[in-house]
């Protein structure tokens, strides 16, 4: 047998996903969400807060490191990745953690958090321009490769205001809301002819429909932090969160029948920014049903992201996560 013909030798780390960034982002919206609803967890909120911002850190350090070492050791792997319609969408999912990050130290450590914010904008920025100019130059994309995980790479921009405001010119903050509110319109008016006209979403894409929810979700929270306090345009967007949320709700029967997958994730960030939403609207607005909602929404936040934590531990530990497709 020549070598040529001798198969190649593999490794777990050359199919570990770009995917498990999604893990960090849901954990950084349930920590941001435990700080906002404290007073909920009696004597334990602070508790509970604390060890989710330390444990996220962690893990996004271990995956960082991890996807790191796959880059030097498979290159072509990553730029397998890269080259991937779908998959591309999920590399600014680490920016968008830091980002995501930095709102969750802000009231621990002010200067980790403007680093893990700073850090997060300054790659956000160029990735979303690399992914953008993929788009332009459409060779490799078709109608059947959009899904809502497009939203990822640009509509994460308007997550940059949420400690923005705190850490940089207002008018930066304002430029990367704008670009996402800009991108949010125009990927939302495709994805929907996508799902409308096009083929269904393949089962293991499904879970990702719940993305629609994060980009009114988080642009609620993100607005409010730029004008200040809540108008009109600022109920739009939350009630344009409400209104996805009611249409996954209506949807959730077939999701929770899903096989367990990396893209199940793409619960977690949508649910914990729309509890986020939703707490700052009954602060807002003072009426005690968006306090219950956050309440009730903060429990099933909880739930969903703690059983899948655990399915993704043991999916890692029966070698389910890390193999080729």
């Amino acid at each position: 047998m020549t070598t040529a013909d001798t198969p190649q030798p593999t490794s777990s780390l050359q199919f570990f996903p770009i995917t498990m960034f999604a893990t960090t982002m849901g954990l950084s919206g349930l920590a941001i969400a435990t700080h906002r609803l404290e007073d909920m967890l009696a004597g334990y909120g602070s508790l509970i807060f604390h060890g989710l911002a330390y444990g996220t850190l962690v893990i996004y350090l271990a995956i960082l490191a991890t996807y790191t070492l796959k880059s030097l050791k498979y290159p072509q792997a990553v730029l397998k990745d890269w080259s991937h319609p779908i998959k591309i969408s999920f590399f600014p999912a680490a920016t968008i953690s830091l980002l995501l990050l930095g709102a969750v130290y802000h009231p621990i450590n002010e200067s980790l958090s403007f680093t893990l914010w700073a850090t997060g904008c300054l790659f956000q920025f160029f990735l979303s321009l690399a992914i953008i100019n993929s788009w332009i130059d459409h060779s490799r994309y078709e109608v059947v490769h959009s899904t809502p995980a497009w939203f990822i790479p640009v509509v994460g921009n308007i997550i940059v205001p949420v400690v923005g405001v705190s850490h940089g010119p207002i008018e930066l903050s304002w430029f990367f809301f704008a670009w996402g509110l800009l991108f949010w319109g125009i990927l939302l008016t495709l994805i929907f002819n996508r799902l409308m006209f096009h083929a269904a979403l393949a089962d293991k894409l499904l879970p990702t429909l719940f993305i629609l929810l994060a980009p009114p979700s988080i642009g609620f929270v993100s607005y409010v932090k730029l004008v200040g306090g809540l108008d009109t345009m600022g109920q739009l967007i939350y009630y344009w969160a409400v209104f996805f949320f009611l249409l996954m709700l209506s949807r959730i029967l077939r999701l929770v029948r899903l096989k367990f997958s990396m893209a199940s994730w793409a619960f977690t960030f949508p649910l914990a920014a729309f509890t986020t939403a939703t707490h700052l609207m009954g602060e807002l607005t003072g009426q005690i049903l968006f306090h219950y909602a956050a309440q009730g929404l903060y429990i099933a936040t909880f739930i969903v992201i703690g059983f899948l934590f655990i399915r993704t531990i043991i999916a890692l530990i029966k070698c389910e996560v890390c193999t080729p497709e």
